[in-house]
């Protein structure tokens, strides 16, 4: 092994880049004709694809192979078995191919795949073809491949040996066409005489950012391999500095575990029993905190082959509203709901803001109290107002509702289900007859003045009343089909509608010798029918069945109340306790709006009791059944695989509602994130409180460093320890990294004209060091600074024939060589060459609570330069690291 070079390998990989490259080419020509033939023999390594399913072959495959044409491997492996034999073997991102060559190809996603990710010399065993094999890794390297006019190349190779160490090659295709250097020639020779001119250095070299995206990483490391493969029915939150791969590990897992064929037995069972609603390869979700990461997340799932729409990246903000005005029911639509949504109001107490376990719990207590209180209630009313045939119903309620207190409510539904269809017997019989009497006292008025139900209408306009301040006992008058009609004013239905609902409530106050509650509808009403009312008989009759009809609802289809009467449970919670300081900083504006924080409470409770009612066997063989409904459209917002991008700038409510969308046996859920980088008020602070959003959460932390130079790490390293940040999760870079970098930069005392014409200078500076324009951010404190500085950069740049392009709201992107300018808050997980902070000790007075975290994610985007500027001096706490800062580069 110590006598070779650098050609055989270059030789050998560019002409198998061509053949892989050939190949696919070919089958996406036929491959609307592959057949299982085509994967039964050749190739014994490739794992995964020997097991294609074929009914994926359509679209999906046909990409496949026109992205393998593109890009025909990206790794080559050699390997040495327990027999002592060496293979080498070719790796592809997705998919593998047969060669007529019979050289060995295998998919990265594939259990042969996995080598790629160990470092030289480990060794690792391997299922293949049902037994275990184990091999040891003598030899990698990664490639970049891409066609130019002279043929296939690679460029910024990385090369690793077990003895003779890492190196970086510049290009594959250089070294076939240097001179001087002969076949034969040892590896220690070829190094010492020619690596200047032939582009090959001891170590990995720094890749030079370019554009604008998620850097790609094709192979994860042994750590992140690890994270990447475990089983589906996972949930962990991996946690480590800027730059160390964890979207990129995060996407790599969602690809890999989308495909049936990588998937193993048990898996799969997991994948086909969670997947109802939505084929296991569209079922899953991303959710990120802004729409420009957003933006590069799509790009980094293009890369891995993943269709990702709209419909499977989100932002939690649009996501949350969304369903919880089309599919919740919480927020007002034209044809219901009962709140809307005010995100700028700001009502409950700081203390909730930053851990609201405590208020979350005293609504879900409230809400299980209410319900039991109905139950309560309904079997009193039932007891005081059964008929004779009533009688023996309303004594086994009675004996229900001495059992509730201490009983879990899929039991108490459980034994209520039981009850069901002696239940609505009953309600049935005694609605007949109480239906009859209220059609007759309405045809009765009717007949005596044919305007009176338009009469009736234009009066409910003139009220405006809402139906959430209506008799809270009211609502178990009427069937669910009955409240359902449409309630909108100006019309003879919904007059009728409600002209019944009124006499049902009027008669059953009656009955039970109680007065009508005065805020509701109607104790409006029943004045304005003054004398058009029933005889005082008619009504108690009516009363007396309304009554006994209204405790038997309460006990039919209960569960749903449990799910659909979370948002009317928080009104009257909020109500109830809007005193306690605890709780609350000041009364809501208007009852029916809900603040951010209150709206992911209702969502979380509704989903986590929707779950827990899935979760039984009484209900999940019934589940088609139409009184199941509700269930049913909630469970189709679950999903078999559940992502979260930036974890820790979502909050405790959020991630757990996040996490009540996977799939009732999958739970399958993975994050990413870092407490030292959160810049959200209300972001997750420790693992405990990650642990409350689910105990199945699990964290595993890497450290590896893959975007900033040696220098730029140190400097993060000093940051951390003068903001009381995070220690444990300082990043080290590899050791075979030459990524020493340059110190940052630093100017104080200027003006913004000052500031504009020195950030303009050192880009010249950057843009003269790497030879040719890499990407480049400009962070300044607020969203009002973003145009100012665009405009006065470009004004300094022109000369040099560059623009500075002002990326409002995060939302502007830029182009090519542009230089993007970002308020500070939209630049979280991106990455740039050379970052310049405008206005630190602005940052440092004007958000003061934040300050500490804009400054670490701001300074940790840059990848070899960064700059900051002050126009005034250091801010207070950096005054320490005045050391750390050259002038200029």
């Amino acid at each position: 092994m110590s006598h070779r070079n650098f050609e055989p390998l270059a030789a050998e990989a560019l002409t198998t880049f061509a053949e892989i490259s050939e190949g696919a080419t070919q089958k996406l020509a036929t491959s609307v004709n592959i057949s299982a033939d085509s994967f039964a023999s050749g190739n014994t390594l490739t794992g995964a694809q020997a097991y294609q399913n074929l009914n994926d072959i359509g679209q999906i495959n046909r990409e496949a192979w026109r992205e393998l044409s593109g890009e025909p491997s990206i790794a080559r492996l050699v390997l040495k078995a327990e027999s002592g034999q060496e293979l080498v073997i070719y790796i592809t991102r997705n998919i593998s191919i047969n060669l007529a060559s019979n050289k060995q190809v295998a998919s990265y996603k594939s259990a042969i795949g996995r080598l790629a990710e160990l470092p030289v010399g480990e060794d690792a065993s391997i299922v293949l073809q049902g037994r275990p094999q184990v091999f040891s890794v003598i030899e990698k390297t990664s490639f970049r491949p891409g066609m130019t006019d002279n043929g296939w190349d690679s460029l910024d190779s990385q090369y690793r040996h077990v003895d003779l160490g890492v190196f970086s090659i510049d290009s594959l295709r250089s070294l076939l066409i240097a001179r001087g250097i002969d076949a034969v020639d040892e590896l220690d020779k070829l190094l010492e005489k020619a690596a200047t001119e032939n582009g090959v250095r001891a170590g990995i070299s720094h890749q030079v950012r370019t554009a604008m995206g998620l850097r790609d990483q094709p192979i994860l490391d042994q750590f992140q391999g690890e994270i990447f493969r475990l089983p589906l029915d996972s949930q962990l939150i991996i946690l480590g500095p800027p730059g160390t791969g964890k979207t990129t590990t995060l996407i790599k897992r969602l690809g890999q575990k989308l495909d049936i064929s990588n998937l193993d037995e048990n898996e799969r069972h997991v994948a086909d029993v969670s997947g109802q609603n939505k084929p296991h390869a569209s079922s899953w979700l991303m959710f990120t905190p802004s729409e420009l990461l957003k933006h590069y997340l799509k790009e980094a799932f293009s890369r891995e082959q993943v269709p990702a729409s709209d419909e499977h990246i989100k932002t939690w903000t649009a996501y949350r509203s969304d369903i919880a005005r089309n599919t919740l029911g919480i927020l007002r639509t034209a044809n219901g709901g009962k709140y809307t949504f005010k995100p700028e109001m700001q009502n409950l107490a700081p203390a909730v803001t930053l851990d609201p376990r405590g208020w979350y719990q005293a609504f879900s207590n409230f809400h299980d109290n209410r319900l039991k209180i109905q139950l309560k209630e309904g079997a009193t009313i039932v007891l005081e107002s059964a008929p004779a045939t009533g009688k023996e119903i309303a004594q086994e309620l009675q004996r229900l509702v001495k059992r509730l207190d201490g009983r879990v409510w899929v039991d108490i539904y459980r034994d209520l289900d039981k009850q069901e269809i002696r239940l609505k017997v009953s309600l049935d019989e005694s609605k007949e007859i109480t239906d009859q009497l209220l059609k007759q006292e309405r045809n009765r008025i009717f007949n005596g003045d044919k305007e009176v139900f338009h009469r009736l209408a234009l009066f409910l306009e003139s009220i405006q009343q809402d139906d959430d301040e209506a008799d809270e006992d009211a609502e178990f008058d009427e069937d669910d089909s009955e409240t359902s009609v449409s309630s909108s004013t100006g019309d003879i239905q919904n007059a009728v509608r409600v002209y019944l609902a009124s006499l049902r409530a009027l008669a059953r106050s009656r009955y039970r010798k109680r007065s009508l509650p005065k805020d509701s509808r109607a104790a409006k009403i029943v004045p304005w029918l003054g004398s058009a009312l029933p005889p005082e008989a008619v009504l108690l009759e009516i009363g007396q069945r309304t009554s006994f009809q209204n405790g038997l609802r309460r006990f039919i289809n209960a569960f749903r109340r449990y799910v659909t009467d979370v948002s009317s449970s928080y009104r009257l919670f909020r109500k109830e306790t809007s005193d306690f300081k605890e709780f609350y900083c000041e009364a809501a504006s208007n009852p029916s709006h809900l603040s951010v924080m209150e709206l992911d409470a209702i969502v979380l409770l509704m989903l986590r009791n929707c779950r827990a009612l899935l979760s039984q066997s009484f209900i999940d063989r019934e589940l088609d059944a139409p009184r199941f409904e509700i269930l049913r459209n909630l469970a189709r917002l679950f999903r078999n695989q559940i992502m979260v991008d930036e974890a820790t700038d979502f909050s405790m409510l959020e991630l757990a509602c996040m996490e009540s969308m996977t799939t009732l046996k999958g739970r399958s859920f993975f994050a990413c994130g870092d407490f030292n980088q959160r810049i959200t008020h209300t972001g997750v602070r420790t693992m405990e409180q990650i642990d409350w959003v689910s105990a199945r959460i699990s964290a595993k932390s890497i450290n590896l460093v893959y975007r900033q130079s040696r220098a730029l790490n140190t400097f993060a390293g000093d940051l951390l320890r003068i903001l009381d940040g995070d220690l444990s999760a300082l990043g080290s870079l590899p050791k075979e990294s030459t990524h020493e970098g340059v110190k940052p930069v630093l100017l104080e005392r200027a003006s913004e004209d000052e500031a504009a014409a020195w950030v303009a200078q050192r880009i010249a500076e950057v843009e003269r060091a790497v030879k040719k324009m890499p990407t480049i951010a400009v962070l300044v404190n607020k969203e009002d600074d973003v145009k100012p500085m665009a405009e006065r950069l470009t004004g300094y740049l022109e000369t040099v024939n560059l623009k500075a392009v002002a990326c409002e709201e995060g939302k502007a992107l830029g182009e090519g060589t542009d230089v993007r300018v970002f308020s500070v808050q939209h630049i979280k997980g991106l990455e740039f060459e050379a970052v310049f902070f405008v206005g630190i000790d602005r940052c440092a007075e004007q958000n003061p609570k934040l300050f500490d975290r804009y400054l670490y994610v701001g300074a940790t985007r840059a990848a070899t330069y960064l700059g900051m500027v002050c126009y005034h001096g250091l801010p207070l706490k950096m005054k320490s690291l005045a050391d750390s800062f050259d002038k200029k580069w």
